[in-house]
């Protein structure tokens, strides 16, 4: 696979997640596993990078906090695929998913970088995010496996109440403990 070939299937996806390509079932056909597993390794990488280089001056001492808040990414992260995979699964619109994969890759990492130049002029958009990942996954939903905005919006909302509940694991975990237990 080639750059300037995954650069196509991203404007592919892209064009057919917002519903502006005549032939949706053509377009989401022409994007592969490879493309999909390309988009979800880089966005990946981007969130690692995002969770380490803000600790880097404390990297020894912070190792607990990193491993507790890449725990918590991998978690959230994981969501919509699930979600949406287990629509495809149900729907048997197997061939949509490489595309729809694809395009949840680029807005979580779109999001991701969203959220920290917000977070660097103090705004604290992590329940905006999760909405939007949510409108997001439903108008693809829609478009890409050619259902009714009944059952996308179906598929938003789960999208974005798993993602919420999936957020208090950090409870569970000693980084979070320690946050509530500080006074």
């Amino acid at each position: 696979m080639t750059a300037n070939s995954f650069l196509s299937a991203v404007g592919v996806t892209t064009q057919a997640a917002f519903g502006r390509t005549p032939a949706t079932d053509e377009a989401a056909a022409s994007v592969s596993w490879t493309h999909a597993v390309t988009g979800i390794v880089a966005m990946l990488l981007l969130q690692a990078v995002l969770l380490v280089v803000p600790f880097a001056e404390a990297l020894p001492e912070a190792l607990r906090a990193i491993i507790d808040f890449a725990l918590l990414a991998l978690v959230m992260t994981a969501v919509p695929y699930v979600v949406v995979g287990g629509a495809g699964l149900l729907l048997d619109k197997r061939d949509r998913l490489p595309s729809l994969f694809l395009f949840l890759a680029l807005v979580l990492a779109l999001s991701q970088l969203v959220g920290i130049i917000l977070g660097a002029f103090g705004v604290g958009a992590g329940t905006a995010m999760i909405g939007i990942l949510g409108y997001f996954s439903a108008r693809a939903s829609k478009s890409l496996f050619g259902i009714g905005w009944g059952g996308a919006i179906l598929i938003g909302t789960l999208v974005a109440l798993g993602s919420f509940a999936a957020s208090f694991v950090l409870l569970a975990l000693p980084t979070g403990q320690a946050m509530l237990a500080a006074p």
